[in-house]
């Protein structure tokens, strides 16, 4: 394994290595490093916490002259807790150095009136920032200069790129002198990154890490079965057997996340949630208590699976599968961090089988589990009834609900109601049987 002194970096950087403990690059890192710090334009495909924040950031700044006083490197972040994350790695980096380094955080939730004036007089060597904000200065605004950028660097583009951001990029883009350097990093490419990639980098270098890093081997995927109207029961039971060092609840709803943090307030627990329409001043304010460890539990919504970095987190629990599988990767990819191992738990209902077979192709093992005697055992996947069953049901009621000899108006539409019920009524009693019968096998 190669390590960070092999690399010849300016010695400022190593200070700030050596700070935090670094010696060693992570695998998406050995990979970048390298061809960041030559120039090259990469399109890295890459999970979150696997080190991407230094595979560009250490070659800005290497490549970076302190006594230029033009900006010289561009980052954007989908989000304003992630902008922040960037902008403190890059602050960690920037105070080794001798000579000051301008390093900008332009961002949302700032007074824009105070950024207009600060950047009318002041042009950063690095800026930060989220695509709005950075559009309203450079291109509303005027004051942001950016003209001279030699590094564009775009992180989480996946969640960047849609019709409005492609427009915003296309904007900045035109204020930018030659053509930069691009540093894109994304755990997929959509079809808007694609779109951008088509029209200013056809020969980018891209660079992805194998699927088994990305769905991280030291995660511990479990699938916990249950019936909807009985998750908040579930989950109660299921906290009452593991104990997290740190654990987030992750639902699809910003009102999920109130109802549900209540719930568990209620039931004893001291809980923290985090969702995206808390204001800035709640938010950050919220971090720092997640981060101080005030809370065991934190239920979120999938603003923190992306761009908000705790650290800590052993266990993942998704009370409410996300819809994209994607998402399901980026949650989980919270716990397990840096060579650590964690564990995701998901509440699932009999019949997203078809969900789990896609988690399988992702390269995940998934074990299926059931509470019993106070522990989470191991048991099999229920299989939701098959066309075949169904046909089966249908075609009994039919014969069952016979049509007469003579019939009265509006008979055909009463009998079709009457079989639409018999068919629901056959279907519940047969999944109910399924969830009897697991039953029965639990107390054995």
């Amino acid at each position: 394994m190669s390590k960070f002194k092999d690399y010849h970096f300016k010695e400022y950087i190593y200070e700030a290595l050596n700070e935090i403990h670094f010696d060693s690059p992570t695998t998406v890192q050995a990979k970048v490093l390298s061809k960041a710090i030559k120039g090259n334009s990469l399109m890295v495909e890459s999970a979150t916490g696997s080190g991407k924040t230094h595979s560009f950031m250490i070659p800005i700044f290497q490549n970076l002259d302190v006594h230029d006083q033009s900006c010289q490197a561009v980052i954007i972040s989908p989000t304003r807790e992630l902008a922040e994350q960037l902008y403190n790695v890059a602050m960690q980096i920037a105070k080794h150095s001798k000579k000051e380094i301008t390093v900008a955080k332009v961002i949302g939730g700032m007074d824009r009136d105070t950024e207009v004036k600060k950047y009318e007089k002041l042009e950063p060597q690095i800026v930060i920032g989220t695509i709005g904000r950075i559009h309203d200065l450079v291109i509303e605004s005027n004051v942001l200069k950016i003209h001279n950028a030699k590094t564009i660097v775009i992180d989480e583009a996946d969640m960047i790129f849609e019709e409005k951001e492609i427009v915003e990029v296309d904007h900045i883009m035109g204020k930018i002198q030659d053509m930069p350097q691009f540093l894109i990093f994304s755990a997929t490419i959509s079809k808007g990154l694609r779109a951008f990639l088509n029209k200013y980098l056809q020969n980018i270098e891209t660079i992805v890490l194998e699927e088994k890093n990305l769905t991280k081997a030291s995660i511990e995927h479990l699938m916990l079965q249950c019936k909807a109207k009985q998750k908040e029961h579930v989950l109660l039971d299921l906290l009452n057997i593991i104990n997290p060092y740190l654990a987030i609840i992750f639902v699809n709803k910003k009102e999920k996340v109130e109802e549900l943090s209540l719930t568990l307030a209620q039931n004893g627990y001291k809980v923290g949630k985090i969702h995206g329409a808390m204001d800035d001043r709640d938010r950050k304010q919220m971090l720092r208590r997640i981060k101080n460890l005030e809370f065991k539990y934190v239920v979120a919504s999938d603003i923190a699976a992306r761009g908000i970095d705790i650290e800590g987190v052993s266990h993942v629990i998704n009370f409410d599968l996300p819809v994209d599988i994607e998402f399901y990767i980026h949650r989980t990819g919270r716990t397990a961090r840096f060579d650590s191992t964690g564990t995701a738990i998901s509440l699932y209902a009999y019949d997203d089988d078809a969900y789990v077979n896609g988690l399988r192709e992702k390269g995940l093992v998934v074990r299926f589990v059931k509470i019993s005697d106070g522990e989470l055992v191991q048991t099999k996947l229920v299989k939701k009834p098959t066309r075949s069953f169904v046909r089966e049901i249908e075609d009994k009621v039919h014969q069952q609900v016979r049509m007469p000899k003579k019939v009265k108006p509006g008979y055909k539409k009463k009998r079709k109601a009457e079989i639409d019920k018999k068919i629901r009524k056959a279907k519940r009693e047969y999944i109910s049987e399924i969830y009897k019968r697991k039953a029965k096998e639990g107390k054995k």
